[in-house]
């Protein structure tokens, strides 16, 4: 199982991202809550499909689940249409990995 916690830096003692789509970077996590990678995010500054494009990103990357504050509208119909399952949450990225991989197990 692999879950991207959108950040604004690349550190998980850190809050997680208010946005979804145009996070600066994502941190992966493996079933463990193990930070694995950290996918800085190439789209975060374009002018349209923002959601569509990372959407695809993060489902060429293995990814599982997806968490920001707010993931939005867009953002959450792509990833549904990629099968990846999302949550929004508030607090530390490294918490919200543990509860999430607590919560979820293994996909």
């Amino acid at each position: 199982m692999r879950i991207a916690i959108a950040a604004t830096v690349p550190k998980d003692d850190e809050e997680i991202s208010r946005c979804g789509a145009r996070a600066e970077c994502y941190l992966v996590f493996d079933e463990a809550a193990a930070l694995r990678e950290v996918l800085e995010n190439p789209f975060k500054d374009y002018d349209h499909a923002v959601g569509i494009r990372v959407a695809d990103y993060l489902a060429e990357k293995s990814v599982d689940i997806v968490s920001a504050a707010n993931l939005g509208t867009g953002f959450t119909k792509a990833l549904d249409a990629k099968g990846i399952r999302h949550v929004e949450g508030e607090g530390i990225v490294g918490d919200i990995a543990k509860n999430l991989a607590a919560q979820f197990g293994t996909c």
